[in-house]
């Protein structure tokens, strides 16, 4: 009773800020989840996501093939998802059934509201507890990180950690994602502007040393295969793809540690009962064997132990990891967007 009381509390606050739906948010047995694969599989989910289009569709392709129901995905920058949810969320619906971006921080604002389905995907208690999320609001399903990249037959400059790349001699030269678009890059800023080493100071500085700006890690992996710049700050999984496919390039582990960027997936609490399987399905696919080795084909670092590691990725136990304050990232995400546009939009 006091769980519905407070659901339903959850929900007229939601509406008082045009971010409510209809639905219910409790937990679920896993197994309700499953299905005989010789059922006729009914239903779609819905997937949110600003994942790689063709490697999200690959994995909803293989997901489609081992259970038998459908999908349908909308794919943008994780700004542009969002700004999607909220707009539909401000009718009072959303199409949307499975989230899937970089930006935990926004999946803690609608777990407040009542707006995400606390569902533990089968296989979760496989994985380190660490990549379950406020008591199964969301799961991590593979491991990125944001790193350096350079061009093999470019670059001058001997880069081993982040203020390397205030290097004059990279002036014009290095660039990273757009953090108002991308969440992995936002993420990123988050973590250097809290650490001590680091700071605002580094943007200040990177400012002056004419960092560029991209509008998304795709456009960062063409750009220095190509060699038009010499060092990127990009998400590990594309330059590892890159250089196994031969482009001159390798991946920097910056020596004070690499950004582990959260790409959470959740379900949202207002499923229709006809996508409910569905959504619960491709949960459990994504943390199954099958789904965890699919994503090593892709070349992502998996969360489980077991299914090993992509060619060219480190040990998982080798990776130096920058603390991030999690709490910062819910708490002071506006603040540091303002922070970061101040900077960057001055004169």
């Amino acid at each position: 009773m006091k769980r519905q009381m407070k659901k339903a509390a959850a929900l007229a606050a939601a509406a008082l800020l045009a971010l409510s739906v209809a639905g219910c948010s409790e937990k679920t047995d896993p197994a309700s989840a499953a299905g005989s694969q010789s059922e006729e599989k009914k239903g779609t989910v819905v997937v949110y996501t600003s994942e790689s289009q063709d490697l999200v569709t690959d994995m909803l392709e293989d997901f489609k093939a081992k259970t038998g129901y459908d999908y349908s995905l909308f794919r943008s920058g994780t700004g542009d998802v969002i700004a999607k949810l909220n707009a539909e969320l401000q009718t009072g619906s959303t199409e949307a059934n499975v989230l899937w971006f970089a930006d935990i921080g926004y999946l803690y604002q609608l777990d407040e509201q009542g707006l995400i389905e606390h569902y533990t995907p089968a296989g979760a208690d496989q994985i380190d507890s660490k990549f379950n999320y406020n008591d199964s609001m969301a799961f991590e399903v593979r491991q990125i990180f944001n790193i350096i990249a350079v061009n093999t037959l470019k670059n001058t400059v001997e880069i081993k950690d982040w203020y390397d790349l205030c290097d004059p001699a990279l002036s014009g030269k290095f660039a990273m994602a757009n953090p108002s678009y991308s969440g992995g890059a936002f993420t990123t800023l988050v973590a250097h502007v809290n650490n001590d080493q680091l700071g605002w100071q580094f943007y200040e500085d990177m400012k002056a040393n004419d960092i560029k700006f991209e509008q998304s890690n795709g456009n960062l992996q063409t750009k220095i295969s190509s060699g038009e710049y010499m060092a990127v700050s990009v998400v590990d999984f594309m330059i590892r793809n890159a250089q196994n496919e031969g482009a001159p390039v390798e991946i920097i582990w910056p020596e004070s540690g690499a950004v582990m960027v959260p790409t959470p997936v959740a379900m949202l609490s207002n499923v229709p009962e006809e996508n409910q399987a569905a959504c619960r399905a491709l949960m459990d696919y994504m943390l199954s064997e099958d789904g965890q080795k699919f994503f090593v084909e892709q070349g992502y670092i998996p969360v489980s132990e077991n299914v090993g590691v992509p060619e060219g990725a480190p040990n998982v136990s080798d990776i130096k990891v920058m603390d991030m304050a999690l709490d910062s990232f819910i708490q002071d995400s506006s603040a540091i967007r303002e922070q970061f546009e101040t900077i960057f939009t001055a004169n």
